[in-house]
């Protein structure tokens, strides 16, 4: 397995994370504009992804397993992915390779060796992880709120604070877990979301274990849990703001009236308030979408202009209703 297998009883994601003492102030200014070729490789891959997740799904169900290239594909995505979003994340300042594996870059996943996947589990899979996905949005959101402020303080000081890089790490190990569940590499839970109680994991099942990472096990300090949950909040204030302001844009186009289609029920209360049908209606603005809001339409019949004045009355149902007053 190209990202290596950490032992034990339990299927769990590992991640390692080798931070730099000294970060190059301007990799840091420049980050955004360095990982967009790899973010663009990134996004390539993902298309590739999603369809063997797909074909990995219908395997598992299947075999009770996820199929062996579907694994090896996986992890090897996913162990692109962390490094990249590890990179932009300022948790290294390496440029990650262009390449499937990596073995000497400071950021890896490791991943337990392929076991038996319950078909029930895998039936209901994006069921379950549900609320794990979740989770891990508003976690990814809220260090996306407060990243300008984590890319000013690395730019300041050429490193990256404590605190900031246990909340870091726990965030972009929360997304991988999340993933491998989601997508059958592991049949475990999401677990250690703010961090690892125990003081020692089992080393990697490799020929020559790597030094032990700062991320393995991820022990939070008081200072690195308190900005996760901080993080966490502000991610879910987010998508609350952002999910307010979508049935706000909803309801305002719901109701907003266009010009040509009220000059189109101008016409027919011409019609019925008069018995003529008119040559003619012209309405210059849309009607607002609010009680009291006003539009004067002018109407052509027989080569006599009268003006319509409509006003909104009511709302209701998501949609303005109003009267047409004709001047003649």
């Amino acid at each position: 397995m190209n990202e290596g297998s950490p032992t034990g009883s339990e299927p769990l994601v590992e991640l390692d994370v080798f931070p730099p003492k000294q970060h190059r102030r301007w990799t840091v200014l420049l980050r955004l504009l360095l990982a967009i070729p790899q973010l663009i490789v990134l996004w390539a891959l993902s298309i590739a992804a999603f369809v063997v997740i797909v074909c990995g799904w219908f395997g598992a169900l299947m075999l009770g397993r996820l199929p062996d290239w579907c694994g090896e594909f996986l992890r090897g995505y996913y162990g692109y992915a962390v490094r990249v979003h590890g990179y932009v994340m300022l948790l290294v300042d390496d440029y990650p390779p262009f390449a499937w594996t990596a073995p000497d870059y400071p950021i890896r996943l490791l991943f337990h060796p392929p076991t038996p996947l319950n078909r029930l589990a895998v039936l209901f899979r994006l069921i379950l992880a549900c609320p794990i996905l979740v989770l891990s949005s508003w976690f990814t959101a809220g260090w996306g709120i407060i990243a300008f402020i984590l890319w000013l303080i690395v730019l300041i000081t050429g490193r990256m604070p404590g605190a900031v890089f246990e909340a870091s790490s726990a965030v972009l190990r929360t997304e991988m877990r999340v993933s491998a569940y989601a997508y059958l590499l592991t049949p475990t839970y999401l677990k250690g979301v703010f961090g690892d109680k125990r003081a020692a994991v089992s080393g990697p099942a490799l020929t020559e274990p790597p030094p032990q990472s700062p991320t393995r096990p991820l022990v939070l300090s008081s200072g690195g849990r308190t900005l996760l949950i901080v993080m966490l909040i502000l991610g879910i204030l987010g998508s609350l703001a952002r999910t307010s302001a979508g049935w706000d844009d909803d309801d305002d186009e719901t109701d907003a009236i266009s010009s040509s289609q009220l000059a189109r029920q101008v016409a027919v209360d011409f019609t019925d308030q008069t018995g003529h049908t008119p040559q003619d209606v012209h309405c210059p603005d849309s009607l607002d979408a609010d009680i009291g809001a006003t539009v004067v339409c002018t109407v052509t019949d027989d080569g006599v202009e009268s003006r319509a004045v409509v006003t909104v009355d009511a709302i209701t149902d998501g949609a303005a209703h109003f009267r047409t007053v004709i001047e003649h």
